[in-house]
């Protein structure tokens, strides 16, 4: 599902419904918005790129004057945009996050793009479809860019300190963030942030951190091709044999084996059939 809508100067406040299960882009070109779901609010004024990940049911309400455009897409419409690779994992990580950013001079190129996507999906024209794929994943990779420069930030969502702590997760992982890293980006003490995660998951913050972590290296080692020293470094192990003894402390052998035995594991059963 594909809904772009719109946006031009209302007279009063318009509010827009979110489905549930339904992700939320807004570039918002003036004025200011507000996201009800989960029973909480979250605030943002232009200029800003506003991306609500999927999620409960909500709404949104836009200021009168607000100009932008709007896109609601379901989960299948996401996941077909990203590409098969590492790089599409690492941009679906952060799409599980709310979250906000300034755009600077790339304000009004992603408002074109959103534009251009709304049309082509009106008008329907000979291959719009893919039209409008690779103009999702453009816009993504302009909010992937902003968190990458520290531009884009997780929004105070609704439902407390454990889910930013985990919203925040998704934004800094690679960058093995420390405990009290995430405690002062929540402006909370270490002590609170450790009990709130442990009542929530039964692991302290740093045991979540590290299957987190542990589950990327999986992912990677048997879904890419990338070799096991390049694949550290992209879960921000600089230093190979630590990855390797990261690795090997968690799932109890090192990478290089691990991906051996998936492999063999996927390999197809031999057909007897074939035999003479």
């Amino acid at each position: 599902m594909l809904m772009p809508i719109q946006v031009r100067s209302p007279l009063s406040e318009t509010t827009y419904g979110i489905g549930a299960r339904l992700a939320c882009l807004v570039v918002l070109d003036a004025g200011r918005g507000d996201v009800r779901r989960d029973g909480g609010n979250m605030r943002f004024e232009a200029p800003r790129l506003f991306w609500l990940a999927p999620g409960a049911a909500g709404e949104l309400r836009l200021s009168p004057g607000s100009r932008g455009e709007i896109l609601l897409l379901s989960q299948g419409a996401l996941s077909t945009a990203m590409p098969a690779s590492a790089f599409g994992e690492e941009m679906a990580l952060l799409l599980r996050t709310d979250l906000s950013a300034t755009l600077g001079t790339a304000q009004t190129a992603t408002t074109d793009r959103m534009a251009e996507l709304r049309r082509e999906l009106g008008e329907d024209a000979p291959g719009a479809g893919m039209m409008a794929q690779h103009l999702i994943a453009m816009l993504m990779i302009c909010l992937w860019r902003a968190a990458k420069e520290g531009r884009a930030r997780p929004d105070a969502v609704p439902g407390g300190l454990v889910q930013g702590f985990i919203r925040l997760a998704g934004l800094h992982l690679r960058d093995h963030w420390q405990v009290g890293d995430y405690a002062d980006a929540l402006g909370v003490t270490r002590d609170r942030l450790a009990a709130a995660v442990r009542r929530a998951t039964g692991k302290s913050p740093q045991a979540w951190l590290h299957e987190a972590l542990l589950r990327e290296a999986v992912q990677l080692l048997t879904h890419s091709g990338l070799p096991v020293s390049q694949v550290g470094f992209r879960l921000g192990f600089t230093d190979p044999a630590y990855f390797n003894r990261f690795f090997n402390r968690m799932q109890g052998e090192p990478p290089s084996r691990y991906r051996r035995r998936m492999a063999r594991r996927a390999e197809p059963a031999p057909s007897y059939a074939a035999w003479p």
